[in-house]
């Protein structure tokens, strides 16, 4: 029954294009094409600077080298192109998989979710407990670390992988996806599992690790209270610090509504939603842009709150402008 009755109303939705669609794909192309220049030009700076070859500055790499493929995967490009468009067996479970669905996207922000967490507890291991050196994360150890962070991410997204298919006799889009209205009741248990892990726990961690940052920089000085941290030194962790801290609070701004949109919707009873299907349905689209958006967003920090990134964005401007002289 409860299938039965979202199915019904999909069905008398319109299929048309409408004056939200055409928004939605104005701000998801800007977001895409000015996150995947600021993602490219963050990885080319770590990978160009030696001074950041850092296993904080390798996380935040990973972190860049996940939003790069979000944006470039993000669906938000694909609905407005394909949403009367009708592609046939194999061609459309790949595209829809790949591209127009949310098959492989989950991952990438999953790892992106991870990374974001990894960061916020290697910090707070290195200034809460720098003595414990046995629970860092070194140089040599990060490349295994990123790795399992991409494992993990990968084994969390299989329901996402078996569930999004192509339907050819669909009314309104072809994808057929568990993150929307019309099937999120049929996939329940991994619905919560990912906003409970990936949007709530995730965020108490990061809540957890940077205010004891906070406090021990600003308010009980126990963090570089030695008397060999010199002032430079001091002054670069407490930077290093603010970024970090801005990072989390952006990720948890743009990723916690999507979470609790579909916490709510599996709390809530199927009338309900059929009684509010369009209002409901554009909460979604705006909290699944905002969830797209802080991949667009986490470039724009690097430059505002690191001088080392504006630095390497620097030099990489003056070395493309030689090259364009020489040529």
């Amino acid at each position: 029954m409860e299938r039965n009755n979202t199915t019904a109303l999909l069905k008398q939705t319109d299929s048309s294009i409408t004056a939200q669609d055409i928004v939605f794909a104005t701000l998801y192309s800007l977001i895409v094409l000015l996150g995947v220049v600021g993602n490219a030009i963050v990885i080319t700076i770590v990978r160009r600077t030696p001074s950041m070859h850092t296993t904080t500055n390798y996380l935040l790499l990973n972190l860049a080298v996940a939003d790069l493929f979000t944006l470039l995967l993000c669906p938000g490009l694909y609905d407005f192109a394909l949403a009367n468009v009708h592609l046939k067996g194999f061609t459309g479970d790949l595209i829809c998989k790949l591209f127009a669905g949310n098959a492989v996207v989950p991952i990438t922000i999953n790892v992106a979710v991870l990374t974001v967490c990894t960061i916020a507890v290697e910090r707070y291991l290195a200034l809460m407990k720098p003595f414990r050196s046995n629970l860092r994360i070194s140089e040599e150890k990060v490349k295994y670390v990123i790795a399992v962070l991409w494992l993990l991410a990968l084994l969390s997204c299989i329901p996402d992988i078996q569930h999004n298919t192509y339907v050819i006799a669909s009314s309104k889009y072809p994808c057929k996806r568990p993150w929307s209205l019309d099937e999120y009741f049929l996939h329940k248990p991994f619905i919560i599992f990912t906003c409970v892990g990936f949007g709530v726990v995730s965020s108490v961690i990061l809540l957890f690790c940077y205010f004891e940052i906070i406090r021990g920089l600003y308010f009980t000085r126990t963090i570089c209270s030695e008397s060999t941290v010199t002032e430079t030194e001091r002054r670069e962790k407490k930077k290093l610090a603010r970024l970090l801290i801005w990072l989390a609070v952006i990720f948890s701004i743009c990723s916690l509504p999507f979470s609790v949109y579909f916490l709510f919707l599996i709390s809530a009873d199927v009338k309900t939603v059929h009684n509010n299907y369009h209002t409901l349905f554009e909460i979604h689209r705006a909290s699944r842009l905002l969830l797209f958006s802080n991949s667009f967003f986490n470039p724009i920090l690097y430059a505002l709150q690191s001088s080392n990134y504006r630095d390497g964005c620097k030099l990489i401007l003056v070395s493309v402008s030689a090259v364009n002289r020489l040529s």
